[in-house]
């Protein structure tokens, strides 16, 4: 499938929220734009195709606005142009390299994104729920989510709950192409989410969270676009999440240190380590450098092998042994109370051999580098 966009994932999610329960007192629109580059195939691993990868400019508005004291209502809409190759099949070859099949460049692809959100504050909890949709030419998504949290002792501690379905509609491209895309045409997937998480304030500097998640898709799980893709037709996976945020009085800065642990019912275990360092740098700037570190087990029926077994098989890199680090570059210019600017830059790197089996790892030469840079404008009024 076609990268999904990081607006698109989140919105599917209601996630557990981290700040007093308190509503806003004003209103904000913020625009951002951002671009996506993937790098080149090694020209070396391509046995067919296009080696040029995925570029993705995106466009997103977002408006929310207090509602009679009580309420909060956040839309949410992004636009997205898209162009570039995907790997259909990778294998290993007489001589025992691993080469990778690429599709054609596609051109001329777009998807739209629209959420609403409407929250309701109470002297210690909030209630809310939201409405997503999702559309482009081979896909189409629909979801809702509710959420809610409990403030405890005077606010010191908060529970949060919240669960999310999303109903999903395939219509691959030019299904006449492959048998694969004629089955999968008019294919649903449903993911069914929920949450349950606490968080406490140790002191006046520090913040903990601890959250556990739940979520099963069923439904058309394989990749139709993929020449040999045959996926259980269901999909259990827990996570564990750890939040710690702890600000640094005599630096004027904040410390945001995050760690998830994912597990499924396809054999994937992953390990999510984030740090992040906010600067104040006077009165007007403010400074974010962070990175990411990632690392994920092989699902049970990653293959390379170059024909179907008629079992579970898939050769999708997103499914091998990798691991992952991401840094990250940001600045954020607070013109005025009303105004605020920001750019962003992240560069993501992935390797076999940073994942749990090391340099014993079959290879995955489909694996993605990329680029994301971003800028934004804040207006609060």
């Amino acid at each position: 499938m076609k990268p999904r966009a990081k607006s698109a994932l989140l919105a599917l999610a209601a996630v557990a929220p981290v700040h007093a329960l308190a509503p806003p007192q004003e209103a904000q629109l913020q625009y951002r734009v951002s671009q996506y580059q993937e790098n080149d195939m090694p020209a070396n691993r391509v046995a067919s195709g296009s080696t040029e990868r995925y570029q993705i400019s995106v466009q997103q508005l977002q408006w929310q606005t207090p509602v009679a004291g009580q309420w909060l209502l956040n839309m949410q809409g992004s636009y997205e142009t898209l162009s570039g190759a995907s790997p259909l099949q990778t294998f290993e070859n007489s001589s025992g390299q691993s080469e990778v099949i690429m599709s054609g460049a596609s051109i001329d692809e777009s998807r739209q994104d629209a959420q609403l959100q409407l929250t309701r504050y109470f002297s210690n909890s909030t209630l809310g729920g939201g409405l997503y949709y999702s559309g482009e030419n081979d896909y189409q998504a629909l979801a809702w989510n509710l959420a809610g949290s409990l403030e405890l002792w005077s606010g010191m501690t908060t529970l949060n709950a919240g669960i999310s379905q999303s109903d999903d509609r395939l219509n691959p491209s030019d299904s006449s192409l492959s048998v694969n895309r004629q089955l999968a045409d008019d294919q649903s997937r449903k993911r069914q989410e929920g949450y349950l998480g606490i968080s406490q304030i140790l002191n006046k500097y520090e913040l903990l969270q601890l959250t556990l998640g739940y979520s099963q898709s069923s439904g058309y799980l394989s990749d139709p676009y993929r020449n040999i893709d045959l996926r259980p037709d269901n999909r259990d996976a827990q996570t564990l999440s750890l939040m710690y945020r702890f600000f640094m009085k005599p630096w004027d800065g904040a410390a945001h240190w995050n760690y998830r642990f994912y597990h499924d019912s396809w054999g994937v275990d992953s390990h999510t380590l984030e740090l992040r360092w906010y600067q104040n740098l006077g009165r007007y700037w403010r400074a974010t450098l962070g990175s990411r570190l990632y690392r994920q087990q092989a699902a049970d029926f990653y293959s390379l092998a170059s024909t179907a077994s008629g079992n579970a098989q898939s050769n999708d890199a997103r499914l091998s042994a990798y691991g992952a680090i991401t840094l990250e570059l940001g600045v954020d210019l607070l013109w005025s109370q009303a105004l605020q600017f920001s750019i962003s830059g992240q560069n993501y790197r992935s390797r076999e051999s940073w994942g749990r089996d090391g340099s014993k790892a079959p290879e995955a030469p489909a694996l993605v580098n990329y680029q994301l840079l971003s800028a934004g404008i804040l207006y609060r009024y």
